[in-house]
């Protein structure tokens, strides 16, 4: 059984969400422990972050929405 499932509430059945890409917990916990920009600097995730928000912080925000079953902004 694949263990990228979460349970689905309101139509009573699991679906999958995407795994995490490789280094991505990694990075959360840089970015929860170092200053930034230097935290950010070189993380492998950016991709506008000036313009749309911290990648990691989108992604993961993303993931938890997934797994609480579409709460939130994400």
């Amino acid at each position: 059984m694949s263990k990228n499932l979460t349970y689905d509430y309101r139509n009573a059945c699991c679906v999958p969400y995407d795994s995490p890409p490789p280094g991505l917990a990694a990075q959360l916990q840089r970015l929860a422990a170092e200053e930034r920009p230097g935290a950010c600097l070189g993380c492998g995730f950016e991709h506008n972050c000036r313009r749309d928000g911290c990648a990691v912080l989108r992604r993961v925000s993303r993931i938890v929405a997934t797994i609480r079953g579409g709460e939130g902004d994400g």
